[in-house]
């Protein structure tokens, strides 16, 4: 079987054939360069965490958002479907169901909103 020798490190030949002292490795050395660049990556990890918990919320709060005006707009559509059906008179029921129109149409145009929106 073969080993595969990944370093090799001198060993001072003593004439009592001792081992040396081990080499006191707790010491890091890293140039200005090196040094930089690990900062720089740090700065860059920082700032994509921050970012990714910042989209996160928005995400959040439009979603809710969204299901909020999902359900009032569905309840629009139910009582325009109530007043068409009630026994009132015919230019009430057009009145009327001109003004749950116009209330869609805010409700709607108010969607646009909640995508240009930055809180």
């Amino acid at each position: 079987m073969k080993r595969l020798i990944q370093t090799i490190e001198p060993f001072p030949f003593e004439s009592d054939f001792s081992a040396p002292a081990p080499a006191a490795r707790d010491t890091v050395t890293l140039q200005t360069s090196e040094l930089a660049l690990l900062l720089s990556d740090a700065q860059a990890s920082g700032a994509a965490i921050a970012r990714n918990d910042t989209l996160a919320e928005q995400a959040d709060r439009l979603e809710k958002t969204s299901s909020e005006l999902k359900s009032v707009l569905a309840s629009i559509v139910e009582l325009a479907t109530c007043l068409e059906k009630a026994a009132i008179d015919e230019q009430d029921r057009a009145e009327a169901l001109e003004r749950v129109r116009r209330l869609a149409a805010v409700v709607i145009e108010g969607q646009a909103d909640l995508f240009s929106e930055q809180r």
